[in-house]
Order: C-alpha cells, then structure tokens, then sequence
C-alpha cells in the first residue's frame, strides 16, 4: 500500500509539473496587404531581462505556436527581411491565462528605415517548399542569358523531349504549364517553340507543383509548372535591364546559330498604385536534324530507307506587358493587366532519302531530296481584369479574375521533292504548298472564396467557366502544268469548341503537430470537333470529379511527414484533335487524332522531409487512357506517320531524393536523384498487344561558388540514363555539364555573367521501336551548346516589398491552343 500511495503521489507531480508548463502562445504573421507571411522570425522573450525563451518560423500559412512554455511573463518579436519588426507588449501566462493568442499581426514595410540599402540574401537555385520546387532562375550563372526551355533542363523531375516536342514530370507526360499563374493554351510543339524563345532573364523563378489541390484546375496529368515572370517588389520609381549575347556550335550544322535579346522591366509604386511594365525583344537560331532508318515488307518485296534531314531556322520574339493594381482601401485591390508577344520567323529544311528494294533476288535502289521553306506569324494577346477583397485581419478573402486570351497564327510552307533513280537521273518533281491559319479565342472567368474559422479551420470555395474557339484552316495545294490546284485528301477546314464549367470546395484544418485537407473538384466539359471539310463532327458532353487530400504531420522539430492524394485529367490539345497532316517528306508525314479521349491520373504521394532541408518522396500514379505518341506504317505504300492514340494503362512508381551539402561556408551542394519503374499496356495497339515496362533514373547536381570582391561561379549536371516512352526505346544515356561565372559590378547594381551549356555535346537523343511491322532507329540532334554573355543593371529604389499573389481565369488552358513551331 505504501508503495502504491508513492506511486500515486509520484504521478500526481508528474501531471502537476506538466500542467505547468503545458502554456501555449499563438497568432498569424500577415503583410500590409493581409496575405499570410510565411518564414517570418517569431521570437519569445522573457519579460523579466530580454532572454531568449524560444524561437520558431511561421508555418506556410503564416501561423505559429509556441508550447510547452511554463508559466510566467514574456513579450514576443517578430521579424522578416525588409519588414519592420514588431515587438509586442508584454503578457503573462499562468493558471488564469493558459493560452495567449494574438490578433493578426501585420507587418510593415521599412522603407524609412532602410532607405537605399539593397537587400542582396542570395535564395539557392533549387527551393524545396513543402508543396513545391522552386527554381529560382534569377539567382542562377548558368540560368542567365539562356532560354526558358534550357533552364527547365535543369530542373529535378523534368525531363524535356526533345525528339517529341514534349515536357515530362516524374517521368509522366500531360504537364500543365502557367506564365504568371495563367494557363499557356499553346499546343506542345507550338509551346516548346515560346519557351525556346523565351529569355531567362524575364524569370524570377519556375514553380514545380506535383500533386496541386482542388483549388488548381484538373487539367495537367502530372502536375503544374509555373514560370514567374520578373515584376519589381519595391517602392517608387525602380526597373532593370539586362542585354544577352550568344552563340552556339554545333559540328556539320550551320554557321548562323547566334542570338541576343534585350529586356526592360519599369515599376512605380506607392501607397495606392502600382504601375508596372516590361518589353523584350530579341532573336533567336535553332537547328536540329535526325537520322531515320527503317524497312518495310509487303509480299515479296522489302524496302530500305536511309532518311537524313535537317531543319535551321531563326526569327525575331518580342513581347511587351503592362498593369496596374490600384488599392481602393486597405481591404480591396482591383488590377488590369494586359500582354503581347510576337514570333516572327523562317524554317528551312532539306533532306535525303535513300531507298533500297529487295524483290526475288532482284536489287534495285532509288533516292529523293526533298526541300522546304516555312514562314512563321505567330501573335498572342492576353487581357485579365481581377478584384480582390479582404473582408478582415484574419484571411477571409473573395478574388475575382476575368480573361481574354486571342491566337493568330499564319503559317506557309512550300514542299519541292525531286525523285532520282540508282543512277542518279531525276525521274519526277512535284511542288507542294500548304497555309496553315489558326485563330484560337478564349474567354474565362472565375471566382474564390477564403474563409479561415476561429479554430485553424480553413474553408476554400469557388467556381470557373471558360470558352474556347478554335478555327484551323488547312489548304493544301499541288502545282500541276504550272497551275496551282487543292489538294483535296490534304486540304482541312476543322474548328472546335468547348466550355467547361467547375467548382470546387477545401476544408482543412491545423492541429499543434497535424494539419488535413481535404477538397473535391467538379469539372463538366462539352466540346466538339467539326471538320468541315469532311463534314463529320466529334461531340462530346461528361461529367468529371477530382478528389484531393492532403496531411501534414509534423514529428518533430527536424522530422515531418505529407501524404497527398489526388485525381487530374490530361486533355487533348486543341491541334491533337484535328486531322491535320504535317510531311516531313512524301513518305514520312504527322497527323492528328480526333477521336482522341482525355486521360485520367490517380497520384498518390508521401514525402519525408528532415531539418527542412532533406526530402524523400514516394510516388504511384495510374494512368487510363493514356495519351501517346505512336509511329504506324503501311507496308503497301510504304508510308510511315507518327499520331497520338490513347493507351489503356501507364503505371508509374516513383522515388525522389533531395539533399543539399555545405561543403564550406563558400561552396554550397544541392543534389536531386529520382528513380522511376514505368509499365505501358494496351490489348490492342496497331494490331498487337503492348506489355512492356523499365525502370529508368536521373539526377541533377549544381555546385555555387562565391568568391571574395564580387565574384561567384556555378557548375551543374543532369543526367538521364536510357528509358522506353511507349514503343519507343531510348538507347544511350542524355546528361550535359555547364559552368558559368559571375562578377557584380557598380556597386553591387550590375552583373556580368558568363557561362556554356552542354559542353561536351552529351544531350542528344537516340532510340529504335521494334514493334509490331515497324523497325526503324532514331538519332537526333539539336544546338544544346550555347556560350552566353549577358549584363544586368537594376536602377531606382529596392527596397523590398511584397507583390500582390494572384492568378488569374486563363490559367488551365493556355497550354491546348493550337500554334505553328519549328
């Protein structure tokens, strides 16, 4: 009995000792705008002689607690780079007062404080946020002076398809990608053209979202990735200017491969308005050529083609934007934004395709050059108007965004085939040409709620509706006798239209070490296709739901663990679904498919990350009807075409690792190592049964130097070793080194930068399909070696200061309109 009374009283101390120290500080970090500050210093100091008690960091929501405090008096500080600090009263906790919470805290810019001074903390290359990765370009060497399309090269996860106009996330095709939040609505080839022509320089930073919530739209089957456009953050009168030069080399291509651009950014801000504006303009050289060999047997005879061609081109971009934000009163900011950019440019390709025919013994051989020279207009604009209103301190929100996006594209291209037997005597020459113009108009509206509860809850709602025209006009023309004539197998009027209407709603809530959320997404889509040409139409009308959910456990002070879940659609772009042909040669040519259905993606993820700067990610995804690019061929005309169909079924496994290693207070490492395990099946591709699966890896690795008076460097490296994408089997590893070296200059306002991209010339593609009647090898080349000089000047007042975060009603579905590329 004795024993047991000890032990009582034992545990009675116990429980009284943590009942006293079990007090709990709490509030919300905001800015001047009332947008949650993330990352913000809260520290809690003793009342009695200033010592530090304890010290904790904003969480993503701008929240934070303090616990496990005993009882007594504190004050609390709070501070972030560029704000003032607030210093609160001081207050006690005891048996009365267990918990202090504060009232929204709102911090304020110092501007007086800090006049002129440049805040210059340098934010690494690769950010890993606890949804995101964050490039942020503007702090990068070897990002400066190159295209936006390179830089994404550079990027964990990503994987950019050269050989098939395509972006890859986590080795998943169906990437959604924003410019400033909103949806580009280009196709993929016509994309891949804007991002090789896009300029670093404009970027501050590249978002990689792989499991975004309801809020986002469904579309992206694996994932968003947003370019952040450069905008000046400061007070005043402030802008920049950067000038770029380069040029590339590559062995037995052409000479003219050289590019520059110049780009211009103003800002003016002050309490009420924010006027901002950029231009940039520029010109840019590509080349590229591939190498085919394939056969083909029907009957008795086999034929052999050995197809050799090359594709240069150069143009002129220029883009222009200009907006304003205008704060009616602390709570309501309304913003108009409007935007332009031009491609301006030309495409010549030629080629050689040597035929060998094998029939009875009987050896015959043939040949045919084909030649083409393609002028490119390509015009967008863009128009957004938006009104965002806090009702209170506390995050309760209402957004509202209205778009206008408008496509005109022009293209014309002329096609000269000269057709030669085995002694080389010309048998035949047709001359071909085709316009291609396409008018895309899109309209889009949406609206979002916030509303935050006392409780750490958290409830989000809103609804969306878009239109979209598109109006492609194909002609296709033969010369014969010296006369022009339509082509009329060739020839294809096609326009389609779709509306989308969805709403969505999020609740989530924030335990001390668990945070939940948990959304729903209903997205109704009516389209149709109309060739006009052929007079048949494609309707369609569904119904689609997108669930997510999302849980935060935060373990410890240096563990924590998220698991999320979510559903996405991949639909197809605007130019995947007209039957229109594109010739490389007259036995070689790439069409549409409009009976192409959407693909639907199950995600699932669980990421560890340690000392908030280790991350381990687990991935699944399942994939129906996946969309691929296949090679098909006719054994009777000999013709082979590549068009895109839908897959029954992609699995994909994924695991993902990101640490960084401070090597020395002057070296600093970041490394990202992804490994995959791929399988694609189908019951019924091209007349046989696909089951093929592989399990593939790659890894990036950057290493930033900074040097004593001004002067840093950076070295990189990706790789990707072999992997299969459908039928195709990629058969030797991609991976590219690049340097570059920094100097800042005139007082720490300007930078000379230096660097080289893929100096050893490793990036290229090679691959083979043997599937079904096709058996054909693929090399391809591109200019991937780009040396590149650029200055950067930035002049006026820079003092920090957050940017209003918005993105507007267009953001889905830019990524699907239809464009001409190179």
């Amino acid at each position: 009995m004795k024993k047991l009374l000890l032990t009582i009283f034992a545990l009675a101390g116990t429980l009284s000792s943590w009942a006293q120290t079990n007090f709990q500080v709490t509030g919300n970090v905001l800015d001047e705008q009332s947008e949650v500050m993330p990352f913000a210093n809260v520290l809690l100091l003793n009342a009695a002689d200033s010592s530090l008690n304890k010290a904790v960091a904003s969480e993503m929501d701008g929240a934070f607690i303090l616990d496990n405090l005993a009882e007594g008096g504190y004050f609390v500080k709070i501070s972030m780079v560029g704000y003032s600090e607030f210093v609160s009263p001081k207050f006690k906790l005891g048996q009365a007062t267990p918990k202090f919470e504060f009232q929204p805290i709102k911090l304020t810019v110092a501007s007086n404080e800090l006049g002129e001074v440049t805040v210059t903390a340098k934010k690494p290359f690769i950010e890993q946020q606890i949804d995101r990765t964050v490039l942020n370009v503007e702090n990068s060497i070897v990002g400066s002076g190159n295209t936006a399309l390179e830089v994404l090269e550079k990027a964990p996860g990503v994987v950019v398809d050269r050989q098939n106009n395509a972006l890859k996330l986590k080795n998943k095709n169906g990437v959604l990608v924003q410019i400033d939040g909103r949806r580009s609505y280009l196709s993929e080839e016509a994309l891949m053209q804007m991002l090789s022509n896009m300029n670093s320089d404009e970027i501050t930073s590249i978002e990689i979202i792989s499991n975004p919530s309801a809020k986002y739209d469904a579309s992206g089957n694996s994932g968003i990735i947003n370019i952040k456009l450069k905008k000046n953050k400061a007070f005043g009168t402030n802008g920049s200017i950067n000038v770029a030069v380069g040029d590339s080399y590559l062995p037995n291509s052409t000479d003219d491969l050289y590019r520059a651009s110049t780009n211009i950014s103003l800002n003016h801000r002050n309490k009420k308005v924010n006027v901002f504006g950029t231009a940039n303009v520029g010109r840019n050289a590509f080349y590229n050529d591939n190498h085919l060999m394939r056969s083909t047997n029907f009957e008795s005879l086999r034929s052999e083609f050995d197809q050799v061609s090359q594709r240069n081109g150069n143009g002129i971009y220029s883009s222009a934007k200009l907006g304003a934000d205008y704060f009616a009163t602390d709570k309501t900011t309304l913003g108009i934004m409007f935007d332009v950019n031009n491609w301006n440019g030309n495409m010549k390709s030629s080629g050689l395709t040597e035929i060998i025919e094998r029939q009875s013994d009987v050896l015959s051989q043939s040949s045919l050059i084909p030649t083409s020279d393609r002028e490119m207009d390509n015009w967008n604009y863009t128009a957004n108007f938006n009104v965002k209103h806090n009702f209170d301190d506390k995050g309760k929100e209402v957004s509202f965004d209205a778009d206008y996006s408008g496509f005109r594209n022009y293209a014309f291209q002329t096609f000269d085939t000269d057709y030669f037997d085995g002694n080389q005597n010309l048998t035949e020459s047709i001359r071909q040409q085709n316009s291609t113009p396409s008018d895309i108009n899109i309209y889009a509206a949406k609206v979002d709620f916030v509303i935050p509860t006392a409780n750490k809850m958290k409830i989000e709602f809103g609804a969306k509706t878009s239109y979209v025209k598109t109006d492609n006009d194909f002609v296709f023309e033969v010369e014969n006798d010296g006369a022009w004539t339509i082509d009329p197998g060739k020839t294809n009027h096609f326009v389609y239209t779709e509306f989308v209407n969805a709403a969505y709603f999020n609740i989530g809530k924030q335990w001390d070490k668990i945070g939940f959320q948990t959304g729903l997404r209903a997205e109704h889509t009516k389209s149709e296709g109309n060739s006009i040409t052929l007079d048949q139409s494609v309707p369609r009308s569904y119904l689609s739901l997108f669930p997510t959910a999302f849980l935060n456990q935060k373990v410890n002070d240096k563990n924590s663990l998220r698991y999320s879940y979510s559903r996405r659609i991949g639909r197809p772009n605007y130019q995947q679904l007209n039957p229109f042909l594109f010739f490389l040669d007259p036995y070689t040519f790439e069409r549409g498919n409009e009976y192409l259905k959407p693909q639907f993606t199950d995600n699932l993820e669980l990421t560890y990350t340690y000392n908030n700067a280790i991350t381990l990610t687990l991935g699944y995804a399942n994939t129906n009807d996946f969309m691929m690019q296949v090679i098909e061929q006719d054994d009777e005309t000999r013709v082979t075409f590549q068009t895109t169909t839908n897959l029954e079924k992609v699995e994909n496994y994924s695991a993902n690792l990101s640490f960084p290693i401070p090597v020395t207070k002057w070296w600093n490492m970041q490394n990202n190592i992804n490994l995959y395990y791929v399988k694609y099946y189908d019951s019924d591709l091209s007349g046989g049964t696909l089951n093929i699966d592989q399990t593939a890896f790659n890894f990036y690795t950057s290493n930033n130097l900074n040097f004593k008076k001004g002067w840093s460097a950076e070295a990189s490296m990706w790789f990707n070793s072999p992997q299969i994408m459908g039928i195709i089997k990629q058969s030797k590893p991609q991976y590219s080194v690049n340097a570059g070296v920094q100097k800042t200059i005139l007082e720490k306002k300007g930078r000379i930068k230096f660097n080289i991209n893929d100096i050893f010339l490793t990036s290229f593609f090679a691959g083979a399909i043997d599937y079904e009647n096709v058996d054909l090898q693929i090399d391809n080349r591109w200019t991937s070696r780009r040396v590149t000089l650029s200055f950067n000047y930035t002049f006026g007042n820079q003092n920090v200061k957050s940017s209003r975060r918005r993105s507007t009603a267009t953001e889905d579905l830019k990524s699907r309109a239809g464009g001409n590329g190179n």
